[in-house]
């Protein structure tokens, strides 16, 4: 596993045993939802608008890619019942039975945890930030009205890496309380009305195996070795495929792209690529909608046709994952040389500089072309000598590689190639030979993202 991008801030995964579904402590009924692993982009809305930082919590400058492993979390935040079953007292500001325990300290909280899994028999935690928000985003919890939460994580500056079960140890610090759209930095011996806190644990079932591989960049996604024109139909929504018959091609500063190549489009490969398809527009707000349950920011759903943006590599990994788990395909981003062998109109291909022409404006929405430099909708301009749309300027696409030098071995980093130029950029950086990089985490109004099998 590629250790320099897999990061782990503390403890990790431990396995807990079996989880019930239930727990009698007492007469007081416990009840876990189980998740099972996945990815997430931590610290940002359903919308991935980013938490905004409260009371001295460190500023999160960007949404922080979360591998998690299988997780259990009490459906509700602790009762006082089940409070006074385990600890013999009730603390808290407002009383009542079936109300949240609070005025109680991160402190208290630890004491609770320890007590309760001795009384079952399994080691139980404070969620940490992570699992707390991995939770609500896959709706095994919901937010308590007017209610707080402790995790077991202390106020730290994030990082914009990919990591796995991410937690941080207190030692004394400043801890981390949540609702679903804020945090705030607290001393864990403060006792405050409404701040409460549910109990959780790792299951034990680590996250899909080939969602990591993929993440982490330690082998390829899987293919179909398909190439037929299809249109795959997902929750009502069509997934336009365009076929896309392999050969070999020159890929970088070939004769009609070299007065305007940079260095890094240099030497000119003679490449090959194998039978694939490819998405006939850039994933639309309407496509991504029928998959995911949120749209990033910046988008909306009145305007479906547009290329949905505000995404970032990993956001595209975990659309691709959900695709693939509703619809049982092998859809993945394509590789930097398919992209650009298929921009190029791939067999039927007439050397153009763009993608179906020599004009940047009859075939594609750029900066030259467009005064607002915000994207627009798909289709709107000629396609290519494959049929295919928006592979000039739009939206910037992400593609599967590690940026790198031609003619060089490949180094897997979290620094990824993108292509296409955008409706914001230049005419030259929308040519098919252009290329960019970007790290993986990185979201703007001009990334989007395109699909291939």
């Amino acid at each position: 596993m590629a250790a320099a991008i897999l990061t782990s801030c503390g403890g990790g995964s431990k396995t807990s045993g079996e989880i019930k579904e239930a727990y009698d402590i007492d007469g007081v009924t416990l009840k876990m939802n189980e998740v099972k692993g996945g990815t997430f982009a931590m610290g940002t809305l359903k919308d991935r608008r980013l938490v905004k930082s409260l009371e001295g919590a460190s500023a999160v400058s960007g949404a922080r890619q979360v591998i998690m492993d299988g997780i259990a979390i009490s459906s509700e935040p602790v009762s006082q019942k089940l409070w006074v079953a385990v600890m013999g007292n009730n603390p808290s500001s407002t009383q009542g039975d079936d109300l949240p325990v609070d005025r109680i300290s991160y402190d208290d909280a630890q004491k609770f945890v320890k007590k309760l899994s001795k009384k079952i028999g399994v080691e139980l935690m404070v969620p940490t930030e992570a699992m707390w928000e991995y939770a609500l985003k896959n709706g095994a919890i919901k937010q308590e009205s007017g209610l707080r939460e402790w995790t077991s994580d202390c106020d730290e500056d994030w990082k914009s890496t990919l990591a796995t079960n991410p937690s941080s140890e207190s030692n004394g610090k400043l801890m981390i309380i949540r609702t679903d759209a804020t945090r705030e930095a607290v001393a864990g011996f403060t006792k405050m009305p409404k701040v409460g806190f549910r109990v959780a644990a790792y299951t034990g079932k680590e996250c899909d195996p080939e969602l990591i591989s993929v993440l982490t960049g330690d082998k390829p996604a899987q293919r179909e070795h398909v190439c037929k024109s299809e249109s795959i139909d997902v929750n009502g929504v069509n997934f336009e495929m365009v076929a896309v018959k392999g050969g070999n091609f020159t890929m970088g500063a070939t004769p009609e792209q070299a007065k305007y190549a940079d260095e890094n489009e240099k030497p000119a490969t003679l490449t090959n690529v194998e039978d694939f398809e490819i998405g006939k527009t850039e994933v639309t707000v309407a496509q991504w909608c029928s998959v995911m349950d949120y749209l990033p920011a910046g988008n909306s759903r009145d305007e479906a046709q547009k290329p949905v943006i505000n995404v970032s590599w990993y956001m595209a990994q975990e659309f691709v994952a959900k695709l693939n788990e509703v619809t049982g395909r092998k859809f993945r981003l394509p590789t930097e040389a398919e992209w650009e062998y298929a921009a190029r109109g791939g067999d039927k291909s007439r050397g153009y500089i763009f993608s179906g022409s020599n004009s940047s404006v009859d075939v594609g929405l750029c900066g030259t072309n467009n005064p607002s430099l915000k994207v627009g909708k798909v289709k709107m301009y000629k396609a290519n000598e494959l049929g295919i749309y928006d592979m000039t300027g739009n939206a910037w696409e992400w593609c599967q590689d590690s940026f790198g030098k031609y003619g060089e071995a490949p180094v897997v980093s979290e620094t990824k190639v993108m292509r296409s130029g955008s409706a914001a950029s230049k005419s030259t950086y929308c040519r098919v030979s252009n290329r960019s990089k970007m790290p993986a985490s990185n979201v703007k109004g001009t990334f989007g993202v395109r699909l291939a099998i």
